[in-house]
C-alpha cells in the first residue's frame, strides 16, 4: 500500500516542477541554449526527485546533526558531480554529455 506524501514532499514536488518549468519555458521561445529532449527532462525529474527526498529523508530520520549534516552535503556534492558529468563531461565517463 503506498503510503500519502507529507507536506515537505509536496512542497518539494511543487519547486522541483518549477524548477523544470525554466528550462521548458526557454526552449520553448526558441532559445537555442536548451535543446532537452523527454529524456533530459525526465533524467533531470528524476535526479532532483531522489536528491529532494533523500536530504528530506536524512533530515526526518537521522538524529545526529553530524551525521545528518555529513549525509545532506554527501548527497549535494553527488548530485552535482553528477549533474555536471552528465552536462559537459568533467571525468570523460560513457555518460558524459556533448
Amino acid at each position: 500500500m503506498m503510503k500519502k506524501l507529507n507536506r515537505t514532499q509536496i512542497i518539494i514536488l511543487v519547486v522541483l516542477l518549477t524548477l523544470l518549468l525554466i528550462p521548458l519555458i526557454e526552449q520553448q521561445e526558441g532559445n537555442s541554449a536548451f535543446n532537452w529532449t523527454v529524456f533530459d527532462y525526465i533524467l533531470a525529474f528524476s535526479l532532483l526527485l531522489t536528491v529532494g527526498f533523500g536530504i528530506e529523508f536524512c533530515i526526518r530520520s537521522i538524529r545526529s546533526k553530524r551525521i545528518k549534516w555529513v549525509a545532506i552535503i554527501g548527497i549535494a556534492l553527488f548530485f552535482v558531480l553528477l549533474w555536471s558529468e552528465l552536462a559537459v563531461g568533467i571525468f570523460n565517463t560513457p555518460i558524459a554529455g556533448d
